[in-house]
């Protein structure tokens, strides 16, 4: 309470308690004045005790000169004279150990003198330690000497305690201090964060409702493509494309069919020529090739020549026909003879080619559909970049959250801090930060 008494005054007995509220925005400054100020209070204290010990050490270093310049008590024998100048040697030098590692900081900051009494009780302690046992041997050969050097290492022992005594209050108040100072750089920090993930929500919003208006505005040009005499135009011609290849598959398949009563003549025929039986001519083993392979266009060429030889062939017996079989090849050549009948389905195919061919033309010739597959694609972007902003914007939400509820944790806990430093009446007032929708 003393540093509020500072700050406002000794309280009145007959006052009533009143509460101390501090502006967050300037608790940082309060804080870091606090702290210099306790360090302050404690550096003279510091500096005593450094001064205290230095004079401890300064007293070891003469009692270990004086050691090592002392005689053994007189009667004592030859043996134990040798353990004795060993173990005398072993103290020394420990003892100069402890000077040598024993470094007194020229700074006089507690936390630095904090660090500094752990490190000198430690070094004591394993001195101590290996000394304990050389100390016994000489204090019956030096017991003047022994005595000195205990009562030194106690007295610098007693040193150091002193020291961390006059501190440690003190430096737990610094300490209290400075964990105050860490959650106040941490409530700042979360401030900042909270403030940049809302502007970020904002941004994305934004984003996510411009890709939203702007694929409104796709879908209605779709629409209205979908709706123009253009776009009707190019489904009618799709119609009949397909319309005509199915006549197309048509004409083939009776092409195909005029020639299926022939079909074991011919492979007989084919068979016999490859096996150079009976050597078709160049034109009609071509021919034969043309039926088997695309016999609607082989009805656009003249057959005579080939009907003529599957003629004679069949009526000579060569190609080994039963009679029936040969009656009803020899009809369908008939058919195939008849100039009228293949007239009509050659020009039937070649009418559906050339009118399907000049749909196509005219299907390509219209822009409608890269014009529809234009604006699908725009319309498949701007659905990614609705679903991408709406996604960040969930994840952002969740990481404000938590941002949220550290910086409500961390200002429970520095309430609590604040409250055991500086009295239970302390309130920290926070400036409202600008609220983004």
């Amino acid at each position: 309470m003393k540093f509020i008494e500072r700050l406002f005054g000794k309280k009145q007995e007959i006052e009533e308690p009143r509460s101390v509220v501090f502006d967050f925005e300037k608790l940082p400054g309060t804080v870091k004045n606090e702290i210099k100020g306790q360090e302050d209070m404690l550096r003279p204290v510091v500096k005593d005790k450094y001064e205290a010990i230095r004079q401890a050490l300064r007293e070891l270093e003469k009692l270990k000169k004086e050691l090592l310049a002392a005689e053994p008590i007189e009667g004592a024998s030859k043996r134990g004279e040798k353990l004795g100048d060993s173990n005398r040697d072993n103290v020394a030098n420990n003892l100069k150990l402890i000077d040598d590692k024993l470094k007194v900081p020229g700074n006089t900051s507690p936390s630095n003198a904090s660090e500094f009494y752990t490190d000198a009780k430690s070094t004591l302690k394993n001195v101590l330690d290996n000394t304990r046992k050389s100390l016994l041997y000489i204090k019956a050969l030096y017991p003047r000497e022994h005595q000195k050097i205990n009562q030194g290492l106690a007295d610098l022992e007693d040193s150091l305690d002193e020291l961390y005594s006059s501190i440690m209050e003190g430096n737990g108040r610094v300490s209290e201090l400075q964990k105050i100072a860490g959650e106040i750089d941490t409530i700042e920090r979360v401030n900042r964060e909270i403030e940049q993930s809302t502007k970020k929500i904002v941004d994305l919003d934004t984003k996510h409702e411009s890709a939203k208006s702007k694929l409104s505005g796709y879908d209605s040009k779709l629409a209205e493509l979908e709706n123009s005499s253009e776009f009707e135009r190019a489904k009618q011609l799709e119609t009949e494309i397909r319309l005509l290849d199915t006549k197309i598959v048509d004409a083939v398949s009776e092409a195909r069919r005029l020639f299926t009563p022939l079909s074991k003549a011919i492979s007989r025929m084919e068979k016999q020529d490859e096996n150079e039986r009976c050597v078709l001519s160049p034109e009609n083993r071509k021919t034969l090739k043309t039926i088997n392979e695309d016999p609607a266009s082989a009805i656009e060429y003249d057959l005579s020549p080939f009907l003529s030889e599957l003629t004679g062939r069949i009526e000579s017996g060569e190609l080994g026909l039963k009679d029936q079989m040969c009656d009803k090849a020899l009809k369908q050549i008939q058919v195939l003879e008849d100039s009228k009948t293949i007239s009509s389905l050659v020009g039937q195919r070649k009418k559906y080619l050339s009118d399907r061919e000049a749909f196509i033309q005219e299907l390509n010739g219209l822009s409608i559909y890269q014009e529809k597959e234009d604006i699908e694609r725009e319309i498949e972007n701007h659905h990614s970049l609705s679903r991408s902003a709406n996604s960040d914007i969930e994840s952002e939400r969740k990481h404000l959250d938590g941002l949220k509820e550290e910086l409500e944790m961390t200002k429970s806990v520095l309430i609590s801090d604040m409250r055991h430093v500086f009295g239970t009446d302390t309130e920290i007032r926070y400036q409202t930060l600008p609220q983004f929708k």
